[in-house]
């Protein structure tokens, strides 16, 4: 039954969705550092510069906008999406145009004054642009799908978020080496501008819920009608900690791969063809076991799945018998067989957990979300899963810096991890089939 859904023509148009929604977060975790690498910007500072991401943990502040307000044409949901992408390619635009003149400007021995300022107030527009796109969307998405639908829409739209990411992420660093980072950036920007089409061609949801009558309904009632519920903090708490080991190695496994000395060309290759193999090889797995296992022993399982596939990182930075450091590879032995088998196990490992994880963590959030407010619910608790990739990624840099790649990989799959499960266990017990159903609030 599940199967037969997935291939409706309903949820592969609400999937397809997914792509342009998911190419700013991507952008932002991956084609950014390796800008910042080429740009010459150190490790410590490029950590920092994942703070640009802050947009998505407090979405929640403009997000009953989104809900009391809205074009009147062509949907209270859609509109906004489709000025958030116009926005989006006129701010890939303006990258383009920061791109030329840096890199040009470091050629000739003379940095941008403040460069690593400028590309960081860009990459936050960027963010909060992508943010404002998901609030939009996330909403739409709730009300446009029916109840038997859930299961299948939570796996459809984690395979083509995923696919939007590796777009404007590992599909641009590969063209980077080719093209140059303007023209890449260009042609982002164009893909939002053609994105718009899609989004006419959507339909509307069977009953589109009505805007709240003020802006002080569209605040108070969504955030209300949450911490009423009897499971409302320990629920929150899951959501910044469940991903959080994850979210910190992930933010370094980049400028990980310039320092192993893999080029722009093959380490986007690497996670374009095997993170995507991997990646919609974990959803699809995911979207199926979900169901057979039950959501909270899911859950639990692809937790863990998550947090190991961090140890064959490690094992990549043991493997390199040299100094890590991207400035140093032209005076470095080539990679070895088996520095290059862990990596690509590590990729393969971390987007198939990431896809499998992310794809029961979406059909939780799809089924404690209230229709009524579902821009600004949903923005809430995305905002709490937000909030724990920003605060890991933070730190990360400095991190490696002292530790080193392989006793910092082997702390995020270790140390890093231990809060999720701790939270998870009052979401869904160890061995519980499924989240229990909150009791209705009360008052």
């Amino acid at each position: 039954m599940a199967r037969r859904i997935v291939f409706t023509r309903r949820i592969q148009i609400l999937g397809l969705l997914s792509v342009p929604s998911g190419m700013p977060l991507g952008w932002v975790f991956n084609a950014l550092q390796f800008f910042l690498v080429d740009l010459g910007v150190p490790r410590r500072a490029i950590g920092l510069l994942s703070g640009v991401s802050v947009p998505w943990t407090l979405k929640f502040l403009w997000s009953p906008l989104v809900d009391r307000y809205a074009l009147p044409w062509p949907g209270r949901r859609r509109s906004w999406v489709i000025v958030a992408q116009l926005a989006l390619a006129l701010a890939f635009g303006g990258l383009a145009v920061f791109a030329w003149k840096a890199l040009a400007a470091r050629q000739a021995g003379q940095p941008l004054a403040q460069g690593a300022l400028i590309i960081g107030l860009l990459a936050l527009l960027v963010a909060f642009l992508g943010a404002t796109q998901d609030i939009a969307y996330d909403a739409y998405a709730v009300e446009f799908l029916r109840g038997d639908e859930l299961a299948a829409a939570a796996g459809t739209r984690a395979i083509y978020y995923r696919l939007g990411m590796l777009l404007a992420g590992a599909v641009a660093v590969s063209l980077s080496d080719a093209l140059g980072w303007p023209l890449v950036f260009l042609l982002t920007g164009a893909v939002f501008a053609a994105c718009t089409a899609l989004v006419l061609a959507s339909p509307e949801p069977d009953v589109p819920s009505a805007a709240p009558r003020s802006l002080r309904q569209a605040v108070v009632e969504p955030f209300r009608l949450f911490f009423l519920r009897s499971d409302a903090i320990p629920l929150a708490l899951f959501l910044v900690f469940y991903k959080f080991g994850d979210n910190m190695a992930g933010t370094m496994v980049n400028p990980f791969l310039k320092d192993l000395c893999f080029s722009n060309a093959e380490a986007g290759a690497a996670v374009k063809t095997v993170g995507t193999i991997a990646t919609v090889a974990g959803t699809a797995l995911a979207t199926g076991l979900t169901s057979r296992l039950g959501l909270g022993r899911a859950l639990w399982i692809f937790g863990v799945a998550q947090a190991v596939a961090n140890l064959f990182y490690a094992g990549a930075a043991l493997s390199r018998a040299v100094p890590l450091e991207a400035a140093s590879c032209g005076a470095l032995p080539a990679l070895g067989a088996a520095t290059r088998l862990w990596t690509y196990v590590g990729i393969a490992s971390e987007y198939g957990a990431q896809g499998m994880a992310a794809t029961a963590q979406a059909a939780l959030l799809l089924r404690v979300c209230d229709k009524r407010y579902s821009a600004t619910q949903f923005a809430l608790l995305t905002s709490l899963f937000g909030l724990g990739r920003w605060s890991a990624g933070l730190p990360s840099g400095y991190l490696v810096e002292l530790l080193g790649y392989p006793l910092f990989f082997a702390g995020c799959a270790t140390v890093a991890a231990l809060p999720g499960f701790h939270f998870l266990r009052r979401v869904a017990p160890f061995g519980q089939r499924d989240v229990a159903a909150p009791p209705p609030p009360t008052g």
